[in-house]
């Protein structure tokens, strides 16, 4: 049996779990909320049974609201607690902010997609490390669309209780705005997130037993991560 090492505290694995439930429950709610003829995401059965069991779109539109407002507060709460210890390191590691880093990642996405179908098979997926290129390009989209769901959504439960809409129409143009980027950046997150837990579930169950126990199997690193791997031996950990 390959060697294991601990490669997560537990604070990681409770935040990436934290996230992920409330992201089913917020994107299950939000299906619910958006009922309307025109624009419909989800069968209508869903935010009918959704909207009945809990006693109409009001009640469903502030519970989403709240379950928001836990998430973004949760989220900041870590963040405060552990920004030296995860949150800079894991920054660091996963944030693709360079034309130059994007080329890269780009390129170590498309061999390893192409893999996946049977092509390029010459071509070597080039070292990676902690994190893989498309899961660093996947990290910070992540990143850069949930702040921006979370500033759209406090805008339009808030906006309407603190500012007279009347007044302005600018208030009400930002609403509109507002509702259009919550919705793409979730969808955007959405389609990523396929992806993400394809590779978890099925080509790649090692990381997702990674992210239960907190440990990784030591063969399985110097496969798939080889630059982490020599960090991790220059660092006497393996």
């Amino acid at each position: 049996m390959s060697k294991v090492i601990k490669v997560r505290e537990k604070q990681t694995i409770f935040i990436h779990w934290f996230n992920a439930f409330f992201w089913f429950a917020l994107v299950m709610s939000g299906f619910a909320i958006i009922s309307g003829d025109f624009v419909r995401f989800v069968p209508a059965a869903w935010p009918e049974f959704v909207q009945g069991l809990l006693g109409g779109n009001n009640t469903v539109i502030l519970i989403h609201a709240i379950g928001g407002i836990v998430w973004v507060v949760g989220l900041l709460l870590f963040t405060i607690f552990n920004f030296n210890k995860v949150v800079l390191p894991f920054l660091k590691n996963v944030l693709v902010l360079t034309p130059m880093a994007v080329m890269r990642d780009l390129w170590s996405m498309t061999v390893t997609l192409a893999h996946l179908f049977g092509l390029m098979k010459n071509t070597p997926v080039p070292p990676q490390g902690r994190y893989n290129g498309a899961q660093r390009l996947l990290g910070t989209m992540i990143i850069f669309a949930s702040l921006a769901i979370a500033v759209s959504g406090m805008y339009m439960f808030l906006g309407p209780k603190v500012l007279n809409f009347t007044d302005s129409a600018l208030y009400g143009m930002l609403f509109r705005w507002a509702l259009v980027v919550h919705a793409a950046a979730v969808f955007l997150v959405l389609i990523g997130l396929i992806a993400h837990i394809y590779f978890a579930v099925v080509e790649e169950r090692e990381s997702l037993e990674t992210m239960k126990s907190g440990y990784a199997e030591v063969d399985f690193i110097k496969h798939h991560n080889a630059l982490w791997y020599e960090e991790l031996k220059k660092e006497g950990k393996v």
